[in-house]
């Protein structure tokens, strides 16, 4: 008798709705590939015209960075989760916060904000 090695798993199907360009019926969201098109008008680019005022208020001198830095976790949490419960809300506020100041990369793009280079 001769061994042969392991065989592969073969070839994945996609289930039949996908190959067809349905979106699925078992939810009622937006399907992965939607929520990840930028011409959607959501997601990441729901947040961007907020933020581009942020960042010319900052760099016109008329906020400081400290205010920038609570304007932008406002706008991202009206952004990204306005329909959640206040104590969800709070509880990404205060993440964001924390992430401003714990992480140095995330507090050194704050701080380039205020740079007239990018």
């Amino acid at each position: 008798m001769k061994i042969t090695g392991p065989k592969g798993p073969g070839a994945v199907t996609p289930p039949a709705e996908e190959i067809e360009g349905k979106r699925s019926e078992r939810t009622g969201g937006p399907s992965f590939k939607e929520v990840l098109d930028p011409a959607r008008g959501s997601g990441a680019t729901g947040a961007a015209g907020p933020i581009a005022e942020i960042t010319a208020r900052l760099k016109a001198g008329e906020i400081d960075a400290a205010q920038a830095s609570e304007l932008l976790v406002e706008a991202v949490v009206r952004s990204k989760v306005a329909g959640a419960t206040p104590q969800l809300q709070a509880q990404l506020r205060d993440t964001l916060r924390r992430l401003l100041t714990e992480d140095p990369i995330l507090a050194s793009k704050l701080r380039s904000l205020t740079r007239d280079e990018k």
